[in-house]
Order: C-alpha cells, then sequence, then structure tokens
C-alpha cells in the first residue's frame, strides 16, 4: 500500500547516529508511514545499521548509492525512490519529536495554499545538552525574510508534498550545503509556508557536520540563492554590493563600513512587502526581526574592535524597530 508520508533520511557514515534517528520515527504516533534511508556511499558501520533495521520494520526501506555523491543527490535519489504523497525530511544525526508526523500531515490535508510546512526545534550539543530552540515566523514575515537569510531553519524539521518537489526539479546540486535555502526560496512561489509552534525535531551540533565541511564555498552559495529571490522580489538587477552588504548582516560576519547599503537595499524590500501585505502586524513583526539583526551584527563589530561601526548598527537596530515606516 502506498503510505501518507515517506520521511526521507540522507545518511554517511552516521553509525554513531543513526539508530537514534531511525527509532525516533518508527515510533511516532503516526504509523501510515515509510522510512525511506539513502546510504550515500558509507564507509563504516552504517550499512549494517540500516539492514538491521530494515529486517526489523517493514516500513523501513534503504536505498543505496555505490559512492558518496552529497546531499543534494542523495535527497534527489531519495525523492525519485519516495512513495508517499508527502515527504517528511529528518537529517541522520537528528531526532524526530513525537506528534510531528501527525500535525504536519493533518496541515497539508487541510491546507491546500500550504507548499511547506515546519516546526520549531531545539539545537544540542553531542552531549545532548540544550543550547538553543529555533523559532518560525508567521507565513507573510518568512516569505519576506527569505530574501535576506534562511528563516524556515535547517532541513530536518519539514514536511512537503513530493509532487511539487518533483515539479521543482527536487533539490539542486549547485548548493552542496544550502541545497534546503534554495528549495525554500522556489517553494515559496507555490504556496504559504507554515511554522507549526510544537518542537518537531531535535537538531545535534557537532564537528563532522556538512556545514562545517562547505563553510568555504557558502558566500558564493549564500550570493546566487538571495539574488534569484530577491531580484524578483524588488523586480530589478540586485548589485554585488548590496548582496555582500546583506550578508555581512545576516551571516553575523561583522564585515563593517557597509551598513548602509544593506539598510537601503531592506527598507526597499519593505516599501514591497507593505504594499503586497497591507496588514500591518506582519510588518510589525519583520522590522522587530530585522533589528534584531542589526543588534547582533552591533555588538559583534563590537567585539572586534569597530566602535564606530557598532554605533551605527545599534542606532539602525533602534530605527528599525520603533519606525513605522
Amino acid at each position: 500500500m502506498t503510505p501518507a508520508v515517506t520521511v526521507l533520511i540522507p545518511v554517511f557514515n552516521r553509525e554513531r547516529f543513526v539508530d537514534d534517528a531511525i527509532r525516533s520515527v518508527v515510533e511516532q504516533d503516526f504509523t501510515d508511514v515509510e522510512v525511506l534511508l539513502v546510504d550515500d556511499g558509507s564507509t563504516d558501520r552504517t550499512p549494517a545499521v540500516l539492514e538491521s533495521w530494515r529486517r526489523r520494520d517493514a516500513r523501513v526501506v534503504v536505498v543505496t548509492s555505490p559512492t558518496n555523491q552529497g546531499i543534494p543527490d542523495a535527497l534527489n535519489l531519495g525523492l525519485a525512490h519516495a512513495r508517499g504523497t508527502y515527504v517528511a525530511r529528518l537529517d541522520s544525526d537528528d531526532l524526530m519529536m513525537p506528534r510531528r508526523l501527525a500535525q504536519q500531515a493533518a496541515v497539508l490535508d487541510a491546507r491546500p495554499d500550504v507548499a511547506l510546512v515546519s516546526s520549531a526545534y531545539d539545537i544540542v550539543d553531542v552531549d545532548g545538552s540544550h543550547l538553543a530552540t529555533w523559532t518560525g515566523e508567521p507565513p507573510e514575515v518568512t516569505a519576506f525574510l527569505l530574501n535576506f537569510f534562511n528563516v524556515v531553519g535547517g532541513g530536518g524539521q519539514v514536511m512537503f508534498r513530493l509532487a511539487d518537489v518533483l515539479e521543482e526539479g527536487g533539490y539542486s546540486p549547485l548548493y552542496p550545503s544550502t541545497e534546503d535555502y534554495d528549495l525554500w526560496v522556489r517553494l515559496r512561489r507555490r504556496g504559504r509556508i507554515e511554522t507549526l509552534p510544537l518542537v518537531g525535531m531535535t537538531k545535534r551540533t557537532h564537528a563532522d557536520q556538512s556545514l562545517k565541511r562547505y563553510a568555504g564555498v557558502k558566500r558564493a552559495h549564500w550570493t546566487a540563492i538571495m539574488r534569484s529571490a530577491l531580484e524578483p522580489y524588488l523586480r530589478r538587477p540586485v548589485r554585488d554590493d548590496e548582496i555582500a552588504a546583506l550578508i555581512s548582516l545576516w551571516r553575523h560576519d561583522g564585515q563593517p563600513g557597509s551598513s548602509r547599503i544593506a539598510d537601503d537595499t531592506m527598507r526597499e524590500a519593505l516599501a514591497r512587502f507593505r504594499h503586497d501585505v497591507p496588514a500591518p502586524a506582519p510588518h510589525a513583526r519583520a522590522r522587530r526581526r530585522i533589528a534584531r539583526q542589526w543588534y547582533v551584527a552591533a555588538r559583534l563589530l563590537l567585539s572586534r574592535g569597530h566602535p564606530l561601526d557598532a554605533i551605527a548598527h545599534a542606532a539602525r537596530a533602534v530605527r528599525w524597530r520603533i519606525a513605522r515606516w
């Protein structure tokens, strides 16, 4: 029988974590599911762990790539084998929290206008100590802030319709560490992005994550994805210095001297947002989120010995927080 949901988990050399990840899925109260594990050329004991689960639970399916192709290709291989109407994502070193599948599937069942359902998630270290909780924004604010940043967060806490993502061409192999951000930007053209208030995932941080392996190329990826988002939104070409200034603000790299450019570009985008979404509440929420970015950047600049730039950033934080434009 065709399952309602495919839980798609790409795996590469995760013998330490993947057993817990699979268990967190099979113990969900939502049972109309297949657990599709894509072994992306693992060379440790990961294949044995996956095979053990496949023999124990008929809902577990293992697809194997003979060599390591990277996360986007592994995910696309999984999409090609998925049988569910919906696809829920989980990374092989993270944990799915109870009730997540049932609540996300219920949203997609009831809301054809929703293209992606996310959730809050906890971030923990390798020993399980809580570091932070990622929470989302209302759909209109999420769509707006995606112009600057992956405000949806990591890719392991979401659910989407398989048909939608296949029609979008799947995950892009051009972005081996930011494939999720790119896909969310494309999916927002198809419908709303809802973030449930429940904590749907526990995300582990550790030294062997892909985001650390690909740190050197992330700026180029962010540049390309932000441009693909901003240019249709602003209806004009976006300059390289605008992208660089926005990355400096939103990615906390603390580069001085670019605050005016980032501020001008975001004000232009906010004017478009106010035109497209007349209700004032989303505008205030977006301004508060942007003000927080200015404040965090100000602290970072101060810590790096740029007091004048820090003062300028702090002043912009206040203006974005209290302004009504």
